[in-house]
């Protein structure tokens, strides 16, 4: 088993927050990079143990500096809609300078793949980045507000889905839970490409969840197809949503994670879990 140490990219956020934590309660070295030390995220990691960097995915020496004696490497990272080719760069950037540090173990998340879709649809273009850099590693040898504007205030999820609409509910303590159990069993993992899916579950009973976890009026307005043409214009993340109406996945995905040693969440858990980040961001939205 590895020891010396993982770099996670994106620590303060919610997948790489999960993987640091979970890494730090088995009493590894995790180090980090974040643009701003001093905020909340980064001070509560810190109090965790976690050696926290300050610099960004483009500043090279701040991430040679971090990277140093690494290990592992998690590698995280997020889409720029202003330019789809950034993620690749940045990633491949990241790549390079863990391989010259002496990282020999990755595991990346990764992106969901859309064979039907061309490669000038929004949503492939925003994942492609991910699959190159998905190819890249294979050859070097090793918030709600965004999709529904105004939910937070209002409680209304104005979307392009169905209310039978199958979700695909990742939890990242799951994908956490994956990514420690990797660098543990390295033998075990090695080369493996693993689609996560911690549950199933349709749009409507998801919101039924929230509503009663929550005591919030929390409800969904779903689009007609001609109001879509008009709504994706300010917000483009509608087409993935249109995409995923009709989607359907014929797998026991709890099965497949039990495979490998690991018993995922379910979508329930994961709004009592997180109850206080839930009753924060609805605390607008009225009581019934």
């Amino acid at each position: 088993m590895v020891t010396d140490g993982a770099f996670v990219c994106a620590a303060t956020g919610v997948q790489g927050g999960a993987v640091a934590r979970q890494l730090r309660a088995l009493d590894w070295e995790v180090h980090t990079t974040t643009r701003d030390p001093s905020s909340t995220a980064a001070q509560a990691l810190a109090s965790a143990g976690v050696k926290v960097h300050q610099g960004s995915w483009d500043n090279t020496a701040a991430l040679e500096a971090a990277i140093a004696g690494c290990d592992c490497l998690f590698l995280n990272l997020v889409p720029v809609l202003t330019d789809f080719s950034a993620e690749f760069r940045l990633g491949r950037s990241v790549l390079r300078i863990a391989k010259a540090a002496g990282v020999k173990h990755v595991v990346y998340s990764t992106g969901y793949r859309f064979p039907h879709m061309g490669p000038t649809d929004f949503m492939a273009m925003a994942f492609q980045p991910k699959l190159d850099l998905e190819q890249e590693l294979q050859s070097a040898g090793f918030r709600v507000e965004i999709l529904y504007p105004g939910a937070a205030e209002t409680g209304v999820f104005t979307t392009a889905m169905r209310h039978s609409t199958t979700l695909i509910a990742v939890d990242h303590d799951d994908i956490g839970a994956f990514a420690v159990a990797a660098f543990q069993n390295l033998d075990i993992f090695h080369g493996q490409i693993i689609d996560l899916i911690s549950e199933t579950i349709t749009f409507e009973n998801a919101l039924e969840i929230m509503h009663r976890r929550t005591g919030r009026n929390l409800r969904a307005r779903y689009l007609l197809d001609e109001e879509l043409v008009e709504a994706k214009k300010t917000n483009p993340l509608l087409v993935l949503q249109k995409v995923m109406r009709d989607f359907t996945l014929d797998r026991d995905v709890k099965a497949e994670a039990r495979k490998w040693g690991i018993e995922t969440g379910s979508f329930e858990r994961f709004v009592e879990r997180e109850e206080r980040a839930f009753d924060e961001t609805y605390a607008d939205v009225e009581s019934f």
